[in-house]
């Protein structure tokens, strides 16, 4: 019989030797393992831009219109005419809606840098009317109604090269430049007296599309996916195009007025484009959250500095009209006048903004408009007098500095980029000036005083929206768009006489106004 001792010795030793050879098998699999070639993987590519492609998307905002119409000679039955002492130039510029559909190509190139062609198409229709005058040097001006001479703009078109730099990976700071076409119609309508029973054409209308350039900027970011959001500012330019008005009368007279147009514009638009294929990179590639965590809160002080353009929609009234007591019959006349402008506007800004949920913003916000744009009417010093055309009467607005105080709410569709509406009280500076220096009537009646100024600061109210985006640390970039309504103002332009024979003078009028405004800023905030 065996001893116990040995019997478990025997267990022992089977699992030693079974122990040593799986640790041979191990080691021989690891000395296999070390002889067989390493497989390499190709390393994956670089991340290609994805601002690469194609877009196309539709724009809504703003056309100022900037005319000019200068009678450049004028005969009558061949014989010259004198313009020297006659108000032989009229503006007229105007605002309105236009919605302009675009598509292009951008190319990446290099890490921050976008190349790309774009064209689109502008669809407005608008007109500006100067009722009671034809600039007809033979029938001259009139006090009625259906007379005028009226300027229409309608659809415009571009084809551009834009460049861009990525401030960030989901957004984009561009300038862009290139060919533009305008399309537009002047008329001239001659259809009560003192025209001339047989007068024909009572309505004449010259057509014309011009070919000029553009040149502007904007910024556009990513919303998410392939959707895009942009805000632009473009001017454009497109010269000077020479048109004829010929019209005969009893006798018959052949009248022939030839006229220069010079034509500019300014368009502000906010987009909306679609990109087709791979979605722009650094959108919402992400949760807010996450961009969040590495990221300033938008919640502080702020000032900044912002340029654009303010396109001012003033209409003159006249209210009421008298000489030596008696009172005018206005109802027929051609009683109101239009005084737009465009002009480049610089305006400080400062405010505070309080994050008040991840994705949303609300806050306060100044600004300070500096402008300082006059339109001015030659030949017109008050409703009486329009008939005399001299170069030596006019009416002008002047439109001066504008200030706003408004509210902000935002929603921000990335962690760097805020959509935001604002809203609030504003206020404009203007001045009413009427002079009459001619030597007839104003100079001979004794008319005084002969330069009026009149000024007043008109409190309404303004609404609009923008585009807000990080540039680099605590620098912002945003582009603004707002309209604005200050009611209406009254002024009185009294002239006494000295020759012992006219009798003083009294108007009224009414002035109307309102303001688009278009605003690239920087912005610094404080933390």
């Amino acid at each position: 019989m065996s001893s116990p001792s040995l019997l478990q010795k025997k267990p022992l030793a089977r699992r030693a030797s079974l122990l040593t050879s799986l640790g041979l098998a191990l080691a021989g699999t690891a000395h296999a393992a070390d002889l067989t070639p390493l497989t390499f993987t190709k390393a994956p590519p670089p991340v290609v831009s994805s601002w690469t492609g194609f877009y196309a998307g539709l724009g809504l905002g703003f056309r100022a219109t900037r005319a000019d119409l200068t009678t450049t000679s004028a005969q009558i039955d061949g014989i010259p005419l004198d313009l020297s002492g006659g108000a032989v130039t009229q503006p007229f510029d105007g605002t309105g809606f236009r919605a302009n559909p675009y598509a292009g190509f951008n190319w990446q190139v290099g890490a921050g840098w976008v190349a790309g062609v774009e064209g689109d198409v502008g669809l407005g229709d608008h007109t500006v009317t100067l009722a009671g005058f034809r600039s007809s040097p033979l029938f001259g001006s009139s006090t009625l109604a259906g007379d005028g001479l009226s300027v229409k703009t309608t659809w415009d078109a571009s084809l551009r090269g834009r460049v861009g730099y990525l401030v960030t990976p989901a957004t984009l700071l561009y300038a862009t430049g290139g060919l533009a076409w305008q399309h537009y119609d002047v008329t001239s309508v001659c259809a009560s007296p003192p025209c001339p029973t047989g007068t024909t054409p009572a309505v004449v209308s010259n057509s014309v599309t011009r070919t000029g350039w553009a040149a502007g900027g904007g910024i556009e970011t990513a919303l998410g996916g392939n959707w895009l959001v942009r805000a632009e500012y473009r001017y454009a330019d497109f010269g000077t195009v020479p048109f004829t008005i010929t019209r005969t009368a009893a006798g018959p007279t052949l009248a022939v007025d030839n006229f220069d147009a010079k034509l500019r514009t300014h368009t502000a638009s906010v987009g909306l484009a679609y990109k087709f294929g791979a979605p722009v990179i650094g959108g919402r590639s992400q949760p807010l959250s996450a961009q969040a965590a590495i990221l300033p809160s938008w919640t502080g002080a702020y000032v900044g500095l912002g340029l654009g353009a303010r396109a001012v929609r003033s209409d003159l009234i006249a209210t009421s009209e008298s000489v030596g007591g008696s009172v005018f019959d206005l109802s027929d006349r051609a009683n109101s006048r239009p005084f737009d402008n465009t002009a480049f506007r610089a305006s400080p800004y400062v405010g505070y903004l309080w994050q008040i949920a991840p994705q949303w913003t609300a806050g306060v916000e100044g600004d300070f408009g500096f402008v300082d744009r006059t339109t001015t009417r030659e030949g017109f010093t008050t409703i009486s007098l329009a008939d005399f055309a001299g170069a030596g009467e006019s009416l002008a607005i002047r439109a001066r500095w504008d200030a706003s105080l408004r509210a902000r709410g935002g929603y921000l569709i990335t962690a760097q980029t805020l959509l935001y509406a604002t809203g609030g009280i504003a206020w404009q500076n203007f001045e009413l000036n009427s002079t009459c220096v001619s030597a007839f009537p104003c100079v001979s009646r004794g008319m005084s005083p002969a330069i009026i100024n009149t000024s007043a600061t008109r409190a309404g109210w303004t609404l609009g929206g923008g585009l807000e985006t990080v540039l680099w640390g605590n620098w912002l970039a945003r582009a603004e768009y707002r309209y604005a309504d200050y009611g209406k103002a009254g002024f009185t332009v009294a002239r006494s006489t000295t020759d012992g024979i006219h009798n003083p003078s009294v108007n009224t009028y009414d002035v109307a106004m309102r303001a688009h405004l278009a605003t690239f800023g920087v912005t610094y905030r404080f933390q």
